[in-house]
C-alpha cells in the first residue's frame, strides 16, 4: 500500500496533497458518530474527506456538506469523493468555517477539530495549521455549530481527553447538552487520551462508556474491531 493512499473496504483515501493523513481519530469519529435519523450533515474540517465518506457509507439517507479551509486538502477531498461511489451525496466546500453562511439547518454536525497547542509548534506549516487550535478556536466552533443545528440536531466531536470538561462547559453556554460520551484509551491499563462526545440542543439522558483500542499485548480489542470492521481491510 502506498504511503499516499489508504485503502478502506468501500473507498480509498489519497493523501499526497495534504499534510494531515488518515488517522485513528478520524476513523473513530466516522465510525462512532450518530447517523440514525440524519438527513443533512455537516463535516467541519474534512481534510481528506475521510469522515464524510465513512458517514456516506454508513447511511444512504443523508446529504453531506464537507467544509475545509486548506486549499490543498480541499482538492484532495474533492478527488477522494469524486473517485468514490458516494460522490452524489457529498459536497466539498473550500471555506473558512468562520465565514461559512449556510442556507439550511443541519440534523447532524461532526468535527475532528484542530487541537494542536504545544508552544513549539510543528515543523510542517500546513500540518501545524490543520492541528492548531488557533485556526478554529473551540468557542467559535461551538457557537457556529449551535446556530446551524436544527431543533433536534446532534453535534459529535473527538477531542483530547484533557480538555473535555472545558469543551462541555463551552457547549453548555450555547445550550448544547452532552448526551453521549466515550473515553478512548489507546492501550489497556492507561489513561484516556481522547473523548468522543455527542451533544444535543435538547436535554437527554447521558450515555457513557469507554473504548480500549489495544489490549495489554498490543492487539486490537474486539470492541475496537467491531466498531471499525466495516471500514478497515484487516478487520
Amino acid at each position: 500500500m502506498s504511503n499516499h493512499t489508504f485503502h478502506f473496504k468501500q473507498f480509498s483515501i489519497r493523501q499526497d496533497k495534504t499534510a494531515m493523513k488518515a488517522g485513528t481519530d478520524g476513523v473513530l469519529l466516522g465510525a462512532w458518530c450518530e447517523v440514525n435519523g440524519a438527513s443533512r450533515m455537516l463535516d467541519i474540517g474534512t481534510g481528506t474527506g475521510l469522515v464524510a465518506l465513512m458517514i456516506a457509507q454508513r447511511t444512504d439517507k443523508v446529504k453531506i456538506t464537507a467544509i475545509e479551509i486548506d486549499k490543498d486538502a480541499y482538492n484532495q477531498a474533492v478527488e477522494n469523493v469524486n473517485e468514490s461511489r458516494f460522490k452524489d451525496r457529498i459536497t466539498v466546500i473550500n471555506e473558512d468555517f468562520r465565514n461559512y453562511n449556510n442556507h439550511h439547518k443541519f440534523s447532524h454536525i461532526v468535527s475532528n477539530p484542530p487541537f494542536f497547542t504545544e508552544a513549539t509548534g510543528s515543523p510542517d506549516h500546513k500540518r501545524q495549521l490543520a492541528r492548531q487550535a488557533l485556526s478554529l478556536p473551540f468557542d467559535i466552533l461551538i457557537k457556529g455549530v449551535a446556530a446551524m443545528l436544527d431543533d433536534f440536531g446532534r453535534f459529535s466531536v473527538i477531542i483530547p481527553w484533557s480538555v473535555t470538561l472545558d469543551f462541555v462547559r463551552l457547549c453548555a453556554l450555547h445550550h448544547l447538552h452532552l448526551c453521549r460520551k466515550t473515553a478512548v484509551i489507546s492501550r489497556e491499563g492507561r489513561e484516556p487520551i481522547r473523548a468522543l462526545l455527542t451533544f444535543s440542543n435538547k436535554i437527554l439522558p447521558l450515555q457513557q462508556n469507554s473504548l480500549i483500542i489495544r489490549d495489554y499485548n498490543g492487539n486490537f480489542t474486539m470492541p475496537y474491531k467491531h466498531l471499525t470492521a466495516d471500514f478497515y481491510l484487516k478487520f
